[in-house]
């Protein structure tokens, strides 16, 4: 069963979605303007196979507080190194999208709390035109345009952000869970909202533009990518796969950028025998 508790971490206060098991626990991260329910199927499946888990929203995000003004990405580390910190063990961290850049940058700065590392579907070594441009362009034209223009009735805007999710989160739109799109619809209720979430990801996006450069990962490494990811080429797990000599890369062939909703069974089956070789190794 899924319990659901508030939690502060380095001063963020937030909620955990936890299951009861065994093992080493993972700490499942979720990815970019998404939340800790992003993970329910699969906490579910960890729960069947007894094996301990949390999911947290991360600080900006899902029942998290909000994140000071500043770089992101130091607030995300400064939480995560907190979580760990409240720990008596070594932890797995498991993260998608984003979340898998947290997840590794974790690792590397805290080899001795982190056991092993799960990424799935690894977004910053990404090297399409859409991430050259967000990097190197000092104002992206859609964010400015949002924020300036005229206010976005709510229907046509719910209909947009719709469409929009489905198809990056989803390999197969149509299959979509409607109360994952509904969920994803609320957190966006005008176009100011939605200029900022984009606003974010192109900070993000910058100040990871240096991807991973000078860390070591030691730890055990699975990394997982759902070949029909529209968001995010397999080539970025690929090139960080090629950077950790002794990790596993897996593909999945029906997923896509959120394997975790397209297919949690299918990645539960990749997870789990994960974990086993890993944790014995280690």
């Amino acid at each position: 069963m899924i319990t659901a508790t508030r939690v502060c971490y380095g001063g963020v206060h937030t909620r955990v979605l936890s299951v009861q098991g065994d093992g080493t626990p993972v700490v499942l991260l979720h990815g970019y303007a998404d939340s800790a329910d992003t993970w329910r199927a699969l906490l579910t499946l960890f729960d069947n196979a007894g094996r301990a888990a949390i999911a947290v929203d991360l600080p900006g995000f899902g029942k998290a507080d909000r994140r000071t003004a500043g770089p992101i990405l130091p607030q995300l580390d400064s939480f995560v190194d907190a979580l760990l910190e409240e720990s008596d063990r070594p932890l797995v961290l498991m993260g998608n999208s984003l979340g898998a850049c947290v997840s590794v940058r974790a690792a590397a700065r805290r080899p001795n709390g982190v056991e092993a590392v799960i990424t799935v579907d690894e977004p910053i070594l990404a090297d399409h035109w859409v991430a050259r441009y967000v990097r190197r362009r000092r104002a992206p034209r859609l964010p400015r345009l949002l924020l300036a223009g005229a206010r976005v009735p709510r229907r046509p805007l719910e209909y947009s952000v719709e469409l929009l999710f489905r198809r990056l989160l989803y390999s197969k739109p149509a299959a979509a869970d409607p109360a994952v799109i509904a969920r994803w619809v609320e957190s966006v209720p005008d176009s100011r909202a939605l200029a900022g979430l984009a606003n974010g990801a192109i900070a993000v996006a910058r100040e990871t533009r240096t991807g991973y450069a000078g860390m070591t990962i030691e730890c055990p490494t699975l990394i997982v990518h759902g070949a029909k990811d529209r968001t995010i080429p397999v080539a970025s797990s690929r090139m960080l796969h090629a950077l950790i000599p002794h990790s596993e890369l897996v593909v999945m062939p029906r997923s896509g950028h959120c394997p975790q909703l397209d297919d949690p069974a299918g990645l539960a089956r990749i997870v789990l025998p994960f974990l086993g070789r890993a944790l014995r190794a280690s």
